[in-house]
């Protein structure tokens, strides 16, 4: 996957390995970047920003099971 490209919740759901309900609530409490919403029922990420947010996390070791994460 290339750094300019999007990806659907389902997508960061499965890389990050929780729930979109978990996801959900991270954007709600300022834990997770916010996406890009396409309309009112979908939304992207951009894949280097989902990266980033990962490396920082897997930095300050604040995320669970970082080492499981596999990048793309």
């Amino acid at each position: 996957m290339t750094k300019t490209s999007y990806i659907s919740v389902e997508e960061v759901s499965k890389l990050l390995m929780v729930d979109r309900g978990t996801i959900k609530e991270w954007v709600k409490d300022g834990k997770f970047p916010p996406p890009n919403r396409l309309n009112k029922r979908s939304c992207i990420w951009s894949y280097a920003v989902i990266e980033n947010w990962i490396a920082q996390q897997q930095q300050t070791q604040d995320f669970i099971n970082n080492n499981d994460i596999d990048l793309i």
